[in-house]
């Protein structure tokens, strides 16, 4: 198998095999394998990454990017799978909502402990 052979293909969830349409779900696969691996990236480095969303949606971003061009990449030298542009689009994009829900998770912790320490200074 030429691991060159579909570099274009996979964008959307509808793949043209023998003239008939069939359902893949390779893309949605490809964006949900890089939502978790991105928030426990976040989660291990998020000190030395800083806070912010834009700052966590560029780094969880370029994470997965480099990522997914090493698994691409791999690919390519060993001959396994094919090596395709979608795949690294889709799970850089699962990155970045797996950095997006990071900080979303991060917000909502930082604002119990907040409401936590108004309830003990009203109390005590």
């Amino acid at each position: 198998m030429n691991p060159l052979s579909d570099v274009m293909g996979g964008w959307g969830i509808w793949e043209t095999v023998n003239g008939e349409q069939k359902l893949t779900t390779e893309c949605i696969e490809n964006v949900i394998m890089m939502v978790p691996f991105s928030a426990v990236v976040m989660w291990t480095f998020g000190e030395k990454i800083g806070n912010g969303w834009k700052k966590i949606l560029w780094q969880s971003g370029k994470i997965a990017f480099i990522f997914s061009i090493s698994i691409e990449m791999l690919q390519l030298l060993l001959r396994l799978g094919t090596f395709q542009l979608s795949d690294i689009f889709y799970n850089t994009l699962g990155g970045m909502i797996g950095g997006l829900m990071y900080c979303a998770v991060t917000i909502h912790r930082e604002g119990r402990k907040d409401n936590r320490k108004r309830r003990k200074r009203k109390n005590g």
